[in-house]
């Protein structure tokens, strides 16, 4: 272990070995590590992102408030120092719906279940606000700070070729919104499925109150991109409701600088 560390996150890791995991695009860094047979993971978040949902403090304060609601990873260290905030959580049983989803395997019924599972969460005393509002105001913070994604990509929304347009088009246009627990960030990496059929949620950083075409804009994209446009469709046609192409945009058009 070579990084330099808290000393409650450093007494818990002791001499295991830190093996950094690569997937996901946040700034955030993750290590993987074992302990006792255990799988855990060290999570940090860097000082500029600490009034951001890339905080790990945040995300720790909303996996303990969804401990026993749905299934997430069990936090069992926080530390804050200088700024930056660390976290350590116990792996998730199962393989993230992304595998399944590269092995060929059907997964639009998991998917059709996790947002069930998510938007049957009762907001009535949740204490994190992820309305566009307030994700609005991040990605204002975001940009004046030059911490956008640097590999976002606007060919697919013309008339939007800079982020300033984008960011204006966004602020013009805050669509109603139907208030539901929402994950965030609901895509295959982020989604488990163990050998019940049991489905557990992972990075949930953005958590909170949020409109529900936003956890379902992101399972139309992930289906419509990563499996086929069929698929997707067919996830729509599940919801029991019309589609709301206009919803679905926009949120994937907040997210891309994300």
């Amino acid at each position: 272990m070579s990084l330099d560390l808290p000393s409650t996150i450093r007494r818990f890791i002791g001499d295991a070995d830190l093996i950094t995991d690569k997937i996901g695009e946040s700034p955030c860094a993750v290590h993987e590590f074992r302990r006792g047979g255990e799988r855990f993971f060290l999570k940090s978040s860097p000082t500029a992102y600490a009034n951001t949902t890339y905080s790990v403090r945040r995300e720790a304060q909303v996996l303990d408030w969804l401990s026993g609601r749905l299934h997430v990873p069990e936090v069992v260290a926080t530390a804050e120092r200088d700024g930056e905030a660390f976290m350590i959580t116990r792996a998730v049983p199962g393989r993230p719906l992304a595998t399944c989803i590269a092995a060929g395997l059907p997964v639009s019924a998991l998917f059709g279940e996790a947002l069930r599972n998510l938007q049957q969460v009762s907001v009535s005393n949740c204490p994190f606000d992820a309305s566009v509002a307030m994700r609005l105001r991040e990605l204002d913070i975001l940009l004046a700070k030059n911490l956008i994604d640097p590999d976002h990509d606007l060919d697919a929304w013309p008339g939007l070729d800079t982020p300033a347009k984008l960011v204006a088009h966004l602020h013009a246009h805050v669509p109603h919104q139907d208030r539901v627990f929402s994950h965030g960030d609901l895509c295959g990496n982020n989604v488990f499925v163990d050998a019940r059929e049991r489905l557990f949620f992972i990075d949930l950083g953005r958590g909170g109150i949020a409109d529900r075409w936003l956890d379902i804009a992101f399972v139309h994209r992930e289906l419509r991109d990563q499996v086929a446009e069929a698929k997707a469709k067919t996830i729509m046609a599940a919801l029991g409701e019309p589609d709301q192409p206009d919803k679905r945009r926009y949120f994937e058009q907040l997210d891309e600088l994300f």
